[in-house]
């Protein structure tokens, strides 16, 4: 059987050591690219290849998609050596899924048989003038006497805009509302009617052309139109429900260079003859950064197995991961550049790795849906999930806190096999509860069916369904429903285990929920502290967020009894103690290094996952990097 996430391994090895200055695919080769302005041309065309565009493609339609957790670590370690790689080779994305997810079969095989030929396909949604307001986007869709149609206005900020071969526009058909807009598909000679204005100068993702699309009633054919007219906003936004969980490999990639490299700096450099990475500062720094990007990894690997496991219910998680990746990540990346000192200026050396690593993490933030955009979708689902974390807070109070009895050596094994036989029938498994036998149903809830293959990292999926991705807020969300069940079971089993304190603060992440979802249902319900009033529904989604990653990684440890993440060994729970510690401290309003006391075990997993060459990542993943260099002079 192969090795879960083997293809990201054996992509590395391909690539080959990163730190290696003439290696055109390392470190070095990036940001000189990147000061140039370059487009990534030898470092795209190593990746198509071996079919690396083809990576988010359902195999029915030609493409090499496998689960898109693989497909997040296959980008990862390609991104990681230059984040420009992903619109460079993966754009097409957007507008595939759109299509996708809305589209005729026959527009379907188009698009697919376009990425195999190694066209690219954009995604026009945008305008200047709007911004993240889609809904008072100005470019027009009009009925043509000849019974087509006539596209006039202008799209803004158009990814691979100058250079596309086709283009998915959404534009309006009617005067107000969401279904005031429809999606049309244009290919190579509608787009070759368009005018294509000079790309603009990014901060980030240097080399890849950000161009505005010109309409003058440009001939659109009625076989054009996306599903139905009136759906191309319904549409385009299910399908960045995936485009948003993708693009956290991006941020999650220039996180894991920036650390890497200010590990490897800290290590080698002294400072009164100690290593930066000993001192006080050094080393809660290292941890902190650490334990950010374990909480985002975590995060980002549930979200993508869910996309395949309860597409339906995905809308909620997939704001929630873009959230919360380019939230962590960014900090990360801002530790790791300030480990460098002086020498983070310096546009050379580890200096201009990390400054490249943090122009394209910020890029990130805005390229598919905007931070407001994100948590707006957020705040307007959180009142629905009042009900059942305060009926489940009320039943925990009635429960006495006992310590559960230790599960036996075989406890996870069974729930694996369970989870690989559930993920090839297509059926869904469930948590064993502590005691052995099913869950017991709690009245009123919706069954948190599909944990065990959700948290089942490297385990098969089933194949990913665009088409029933879903923009309900109904509270039917496997990991906040699952939490609110089996946060007292979890707690009890940290416990029993001597992990006393991940055990309170996993009580402490529902408390805060139940609170959250409380004080959301109270705003609801007052015109003052709406979403057009007061700002204060959107910090309530910043927290939900936060809480949400934590609930996530207290389930992932349940999950894996016998497994450990992050390098630890079975059921050791230091990586997640040091994660729950930092979101609590983060949804609280606290500097995350007032957790400095429950930091050390990610530190710890951090040096350990270096050292062994690995992804920064919750499974395993060998990378190709080379030795790092021997200790530096004094300073």
């Amino acid at each position: 059987m192969t090795a879960p996430f083997a293809a990201a391994a054996l992509l590395d090895e391909l690539l080959g050591d990163p730190w290696r200055p003439d290696n055109v695919y390392g470190f070095e080769a990036g940001a000189a690219r990147d000061h140039r302005g370059d487009f990534p041309h030898a470092f795209a065309a190593r990746l198509d290849s071996v079919d690396f565009p083809l990576s988010y493609l359902p195999p029915s339609l030609g493409g090499a998609l496998r689960g898109l957790d693989d497909t997040l670590l296959l980008v990862r370690v390609a991104a990681r050596r230059d984040a420009a790689i992903m619109p460079a080779t993966l754009l097409s994305c957007s507008a595939v899924m759109t299509v996708l997810a809305a589209g005729t079969p026959e527009q379907a095989k188009t698009v697919a048989d376009w990425v195999q030929e190694g066209r690219t396909v954009a995604f026009a949604l945008s305008e200047e003038r709007s911004g993240s307001d889609v809904l008072a986007g100005e470019c027009r869709l009009d009925t043509a006497k000849d019974g087509g149609f006539r596209l006039t206005g202008r799209k803004w900020l158009v990814g691979r805009g100058a250079t596309a071969d086709a283009a998915v526009v959404v534009a309006r058909t009617a005067a107000r509302g969401p279904a005031a807009f429809t999606a049309v598909l244009l290919g190579p000679r509608e787009l070759s009617r368009v005018r294509r204005e000079p790309a603009q100068p990014v901060t980030g993702m240097r080399g890849i052309d950000f161009a505005d699309l010109t309409f003058d009633g440009t001939p659109v054919p009625q076989s054009a139109v996306i599903g139905d007219p009136g759906g191309g906003l319904a549409g385009a936004m299910r399908a960045q429900q995936v485009v948003r969980l993708l693009s956290t490999a991006a941020c999650l990639a220039t996180a894991d260079t920036a650390l890497r490299t200010a590990l490897r700096f800290a290590r080698s450099r002294r400072v009164a003859g100690v290593r930066v990475a000993d001192t006080a500062h050094g080393a809660r720094e290292l941890a902190a950064a650490a334990t950010e990007l374990f909480a985002a990894d975590l995060l980002s690997l549930t979200a993508a197995r869910y996309a395949h496991l309860s597409p339906a219910t995905f809308g909620l998680c997939s704001s929630i991961v873009k959230r919360v990746a380019t939230r962590l990540t960014a900090s990360t990346v801002t530790r790791s550049r300030s480990l460098l000192g002086a020498r983070g200026v310096l546009a050379h050396g580890p200096g201009a790795i990390i400054d490249k690593a943090q122009r394209d993490n910020t890029i990130v933030e805005s390229i598919d849906t905007s931070p407001l955009g994100v948590l707006r979708a957020v705040a307007l689902q959180l009142p629905g999930y009042a009900p059942t974390f305060a009926r489940e807070q009320r039943a925990a109070a009635a429960r006495p806190f006992e310590r559960a009895a230790r599960r036996g050596p075989g406890a996870g094994t069974g729930r694996a096999g369970g989870v690989a036989a559930a993920a090839e029938s297509g059926t869904q498994a469930r948590l064993d509860a502590p005691g052995g036998g099913g869950l017991p149903h709690v009245p009123g809830h919706v069954a948190p069916a599909g944990l065990d293959a959700l948290f089942a990292f490297g385990e098969p999926l089933p194949g990913l369904d665009p088409g029933a991705l879903d923009l309900s807020a109904r509270p039917k969300d496997l990991v906040l429903l699952g939490f609110a069940e089996h946060a007292d079971a979890v707690a009890r089993d940290l416990a029993a285990r001597g992990e006393d304190r991940a055990a309170v603060l996993v009580r402490d992440v529902r408390t805060a929920l139940a609170d959250t979802f409380a004080t959301a249902a109270e705003a609801q319900s007052d015109r003052s502290r709406g979403l057009g009033a007061s700002p204060e529904l959107l910090d309530l989604a910043e927290r939900c967020c936060l809480l949400y990653a934590a609930a996530a990684a207290a389930l992932a440890w349940y999950a894996h009894p016998d497994r450990g993440l992050y390098g630890e060994g079975p059921a050791g729970a230091g990586w997640l103690t040091a994660v729950l510690a930092v979101l609590v401290a983060l949804a609280e309003g606290r500097d995350p290094r007032q957790a400095a006391s429950d930091l050390p075990p990610a530190a710890r997993a951090l040096t350990s996952l270096d050292a062994a060459r690995l992804l920064f990542t919750a499974f395993p993943v060998r990378l190709s990097d080379g030795p790092a260099p021997e200790e530096d002079e004094t300073t």
